[in-house]
């Protein structure tokens, strides 16, 4: 039997994954990634640290999964996108990485509205703009950190970062450089961007750009004795965590919808085109091959329930965990539209980036009297993050046949199924598992010849293992507390910019 590894790198977890050629899951090992926030607002981690966490769950994953080394045929990483890891000329960190959740450059993107050069920037990359992509924090890097730049050989991002340490390779892949942002059209790095946003100066540490599927490099004999791996272990290049997890889901195909109900709650769709609607908004990822990703994000996914949880309790288990399916069966003995609760569930700093744009935008619960419950509150929290998709969707162009539902979210019955009614399509849960992991797993295995291509392997590897179809009666209901909640959410953006005027500063 021949396996696989596909690492995920993500905001707040490092996971490693072993998959044997049936796509099934043999070995898994995850751990924690230290946030470090030297001032409010700054989302920094130690490059070294996070390298060695990697390598301990690579370590765990293998010994899981009860395999020798050399059975590992490929690998591949996917991880989140943005920020900036910065290595000198002899592979060490010049300084702590960046990454995407960062503030420090919104007083830099707040300069840059009605200067034309938002626009500008969006009609040459496609991509809505935030503090902490790669430009952004490379401007602020040159206003505030100037010696950073004389000592930096190349800007990486977290999954090119990590690859290095493996290889000892520089590279980066076209979703990654979607995002840096660079020319979408062209697929390349984008020097009039960089000098829009400020960012003048760091062409040549932008690294060569290689497919996603390509094998970029092998398992250095260091990287061996640290992770476990047989030294020679062909890599792939890897991508960006949001095209990772759209493959691993099995989409591949112009037109099909994938949500991932994470930390963010990422809205796409496959498109054979870079088309630029809605303008101003979202993102625009090169997938490999020839399709792109049009993805209108609610930066505020699960994150909107880890809050609310945290801060208002719920049940939890034997174990102390939270009871979801416990809390589920208590809020669908709520009625739909939560008694008239409604969330607006902008809790993320960053703010709304879709289907609007707003740093300022803040979230609010309306329609509280004495006798609402914790219930309540709960049942308009899984409400709200339905809304806020079908609000994404709804401002793309063209419909949705089919949406497939994947992420932690997406093992919730319960959840859904108010999907479907909230969306009235047929919700599809994958039977893929880690699918961010699986993605790049999948391209190192049609790389190392497991699979002759990619829709191959996909269809070995993933398969619909439930349907959910919309309940006419409750999309009735839910169309009418829907409209309610896109009119809230135009009246609460002008309260969001006073609020912001009040407090002198955006991210809070």
């Amino acid at each position: 039997m021949r396996y696989l590894i596909g690492i995920d790198k993500g905001t707040s977890m490092v996971k490693s994954v072993v998959f044997d050629e049936d796509g099934r899951t043999v070995g898994t090992s995850e751990e924690r990634v230290e946030v470090l926030s030297p001032r409010p607002g700054w989302h920094e981690e130690d490059p070294e640290d996070s390298w060695q966490a990697c390598c301990r769950t690579i370590r765990g994953a293998i010994s899981q999964a009860g395999i020798e080394a050399r059975a590992v045929k490929g690998i591949g990483i996917a991880a989140h996108m943005g920020g900036a890891w910065i290595i000198d000329k002899d592979g060490k960190p010049v300084r702590n990485a960046v990454c995407w959740p960062d503030e420090r450059a919104q007083p830099l993107l707040t300069e840059l509205e009605g200067t034309g050069r938002l626009e500008e920037a969006f009609a040459i990359s496609g991509n809505g703009l935030m503090p902490g992509i790669t430009l952004m924090i490379l401007a602020w890097l040159n206003r505030h950190e100037p010696e950073v730049r004389a000592k930096a050989k190349a800007v990486l991002g977290a999954k090119d970062y990590l690859r290095y340490r493996l290889t000892g390779g520089i590279a980066t892949d076209p979703s990654d450089v979607s995002f840096v942002p660079g020319d979408i059209d062209a697929r390349v790095h984008s020097p009039k961007l960089a000098r829009l946003l400020g960012a003048e100066g760091w062409d040549d540490t932008l690294p060569e750009i290689v497919a996603s599927d390509s094998i970029v490099g092998e398992v250095t004999a260091e990287a061996a004795e640290h992770t476990g791996l047989a030294a020679g272990t062909p890599v792939v290049t890897g991508c960006g965590d949001a095209v990772a997890n759209v493959i691993g889901a099995g989409g591949s195909r112009p037109g099909e919808a994938i949500t991932v109900l994470g930390t963010s709650c990422l809205n796409s769709l496959i498109v054979d085109e870079p088309g630029r609607e809605p303008p101003g908004l979202g993102f625009l990822f090169a997938m490999p091959g020839d399709n792109y990703l049009r993805i209108l994000p609610n930066t505020s996914g699960t994150i909107t329930m880890d809050w609310f949880l945290d801060h208002f309790g719920g049940i939890r288990d034997g174990a102390g965990k939270w009871d979801f399916r416990a809390m589920e069966k208590r809020v669908a003995e709520t009625p739909r539209g939560a008694d008239g609760v409604l969330l607006l569930p902008y809790v993320n700093t960053a703010g709304v980036l879709a289907p609007f744009y707003d740093p300022r935008a803040r979230g609010a619960f309306f329609g509280m009297s004495n006798q609402t419950t914790r219930d309540h509150l709960m049942r308009a929290v899984y409400e709200a993050l339905a809304y806020s998709t079908r609000d994404c969707f709804e401002a793309m162009p063209g419909g949705q046949e089919v949406l497939t539902l994947t992420g932690g979210g997406a093992r919730s019955a319960f959840w859904a199924q108010m999907f479907a009614d909230v969306c009235k399509v047929p919700i599809e849960i994958s039977t893929a598992e880690q699918t961010g992991a699986a993605g790049v797993a999948l391209m190192a295995g049609v790389a190392v010849g497991i699979w002759p291509d990619l829709a191959t392997g996909q269809a070995k590897t993933s398969s619909v293992s439930v349907r959910y179809e919309p309940d006419p009666l409750a999309a009735v209901d839910y169309d009418r507390w829907y409209d309610l909640y896109r009119d809230l959410r135009e009246t609460y953006r002008g309260y969001s910019a006073r609020r912001g005027e009040l407090l002198g500063r955006v991210g809070a």
